[in-house]
């Protein structure tokens, strides 16, 4: 059944992922968590600890590696406060499992990282590069509303590079929120 889910609790909390996440590596068994399910437990923790803010996550998978992009704003477009950044920051870099060192031209990987469940088991971190960005991803509705509203922007100059199929619909929503907004 590929929509089977496993529950995990980490710090009292229970979070959802995918069967596949149990690996099995030299007779050990262990949660692995991949670019895709860590960017799920990413929206699975604001949801839970912080439902006024938009979070939107992206993951890619490339040669030597993986990553994860999330991009946390209010409803408007807005920054969220430094304390509650700091929080979805933090759970989000939870599952990197090194940095790229540009004076040795080397990947060291953490002593600590990924998590461990309430009851002791392994939660392995499996994103290779993480960032956490503290303002809306381009292509929505909130970064539309964030230029016209925080940023002074017109609406018009703004969806002047929303031209392709999948950012018009942004577009088109922004404009109806700006419009119940008069």
């Amino acid at each position: 059944m590929k929509n089977e889910k496993i529950k995990i609790q980490i710090q009292n909390e229970i979070y959802e992922l995918p069967q596949k996440a149990i690996k099995t590596w030299g007779g050990k068994t262990r949660i692995y968590v991949s670019h895709a399910e860590a960017g799920s437990l990413v929206r699975q923790f604001a949801k839970k600890f912080f439902p006024q803010y938009v979070v939107k996550v992206s993951s890619d998978s490339f040669a030597n590696g993986n990553s994860l992009d999330v991009y946390v704003s209010t409803p408007t477009g807005g920054q969220v406060n430094e304390v509650d950044f700091k929080q979805i920051s933090s759970f989000a870099n939870m599952w990197e499992y090194g940095r790229f060192d540009g004076m040795t031209d080397c990947y060291e990987h953490y002593d600590n990282s990924g998590a461990t469940t309430d009851n002791g088991n392994e939660v392995e971190a499996g994103v290779k590069y993480v960032h956490v960005n503290n303002r809306p991803r381009f292509g929505t509705v909130e970064a539309i509303l964030n230029e016209v509203l925080n940023e002074g922007r017109m609406y018009s100059e703004v969806v002047k590079y929303y031209t392709d199929a999948s950012s018009r619909p942004a577009a088109a929503k922004a404009w109806d929120v700006l419009q119940k907004m008069v």
